[in-house]
């Protein structure tokens, strides 16, 4: 176990990063007129997420690291009677090689939220079904952000937009800037895709 997940673990048998279990705003955009389907949480931590997801008819493979966090995940989805619902893997997702592999064109949504790791990104892309969307919430470096965080987990400015035109996908909402114009505690971009 590296020590980064070892710190999480910790995290979570403290109640901690949690978020009350609401889930990120632009997963909220994303969903609404939406029919549910398959999802993939990637880096799901305790869940807000993929509880938010099922209670809402979807299915949802949910993805981290921390045993701590799923042990949560679980916890909460059995209270709300949706752990049926949820699969829950134990991976981590920073080990070379991966143990758990993003199946091409077999979610109808996935989502990241601050979970940096670019060699996901092509995953990611031929994971997404036709018509299926990218929801993603990642911190960003921007010179203005008075807590920038470690670089190595944060965008360049302009790169989440950037990486989906390249793709071809259909932008439905992107957002970037500091704390005070993102209503995050770091700079952070935000962005929901939709893949032709």
């Amino acid at each position: 176990m590296n020590e980064r997940i070892a710190k999480w673990d910790e995290r979570y048998r403290k109640g901690e990063g949690e978020h009350g279990f609401e889930p990120s705003p632009p997963l909220l955009q994303a969903i609404q007129e939406v029919a549910p389907g398959l999802a993939l949480d990637i880096a799901c931590g305790a869940g807000r997420h993929a509880i938010f997801l099922a209670e809402r008819g979807w299915r949802v493979v949910a993805v981290d690291g921390s045993r701590a966090g799923l042990e949560r995940l679980r916890e909460e989805s059995g209270r709300r009677g949706i752990g049926h619902r949820i699969e829950a893997r134990l991976a981590d997702l920073e080990r070379r090689p991966r143990r758990f592999a993003i199946r091409p064109a077999a979610y109808d949504l996935i989502c990241d939220f601050y979970f940096l790791d670019r060699t996901l990104f092509d995953k990611i892309r031929a994971g997404v079904r036709p018509g299926g969307l990218f929801v993603v919430a990642l911190h960003v470096a921007l010179p203005e952000d008075p807590a920038p965080g470690n670089p190595a987990f944060s965008l360049l400015p302009g790169e989440l937009k950037r990486l989906a035109a390249g793709w071809g996908w259909e932008i439905l909402h992107s957002l970037e800037g500091p704390p005070r114009e993102s209503g995050h505690e770091r700079a952070t971009a935000e962005l929901i895709a939709r893949r032709p």
